[in-house]
């Protein structure tokens, strides 16, 4: 099984992303064993250490499994799944996996003033500034997810306008302007009404739900600095989630 050379990468993280979108294309019908942690390394030009903390996360997230004595194979259970819970990706990419046409208008963009259980996440002080972006995204026109971000206004190199949030996502805003590659989050999860979703965003009853699913993240910067704190809220009857889990049960 032939592998595309990629860009060279330092970071487990990279390579995980690569494999992933790898294993994401491959063609189940002409099997599904991988190539060797040694034929991989060599292909992307890292250490076999670094293949192999890429696949133990993968293997973690039921993506692929191990046979002792016979190799590493893709779980194609795994590869139909639409969105998987343990893959963070940008709202466009995971609409557009759930089978709609994505959009998004900008509903709020302001600076604020940071209290201390924001400062507290964001490890900035009380009444440092951050940006408040909150978005509605759209599933086919429809409202499906509604996106909160509290990013540190110190962290930027010039100020950010409306206009630099309408043209591209955060993260590419953080690695363009803040040199911040967001690696990993941390999130929490919830239900609420829609009722007690108005108390938080101003496009609770855009969402023509009576409750949402919620995600509260943490993201990180490739130095483990958190820079971006977000509340999600998903309309269920667009995004379904799903995630293969290990079992630890003896």
């Amino acid at each position: 099984m032939d592998m595309v050379p990629m860009v060279k990468a330092n970071l487990s993280d990279d390579v995980k992303r690569y494999l992933y979108n790898y294993i994401k294309k491959m063609d189940t019908k002409k099997g599904t064993k991988l190539p060797s942690e040694a034929v991989i390394a060599k292909r992307l030009s890292v250490s076999r250490v670094t293949i192999r903390c890429a696949f133990d996360d993968l293997e973690k997230e039921g993506l692929i499994f191990r046979i002792h004595g016979k190799g590493t194979f893709i779980n194609p259970e795994a590869i139909n799944m639409k969105v998987n819970l343990n893959v963070g990706q940008e709202f466009k990419k995971l609409i557009q996996e759930c089978g709609y046409e994505s959009s998004f208008d900008i509903q709020r963009f302001d600076k604020l003033k940071a209290d201390q259980k924001l400062a507290d996440i964001l490890k900035i002080d009380e009444g440092d500034y951050f940006y408040h972006i909150e978005k509605l995204y759209y599933a086919d026109g429809h409202p499906a997810i509604v996106s909160i971000d509290r990013i540190p206004c110190a962290i930027f190199h010039q100020e950010l306008s409306l206009e630099t949030c309408q043209e591209l996502s955060v993260f590419e805003i953080l690695r363009q302007n803040a040199g911040r590659i967001i690696t990993r989050d941390k999130i929490e999860i919830e239900a609420m009404s829609v009722k007690s979703m108005r108390k938080i965003s101003r496009c609770a009853d855009a969402m023509a739900c009576d409750s949402v699913l919620i995600f509260h993240g943490i993201n990180y910067d490739q130095d483990n600095n958190p820079v971006i704190y977000d509340t999600e809220f998903y309309n269920t009857k667009y995004i379904h989630f799903s995630i293969l889990r290990t079992k630890s049960v003896f």
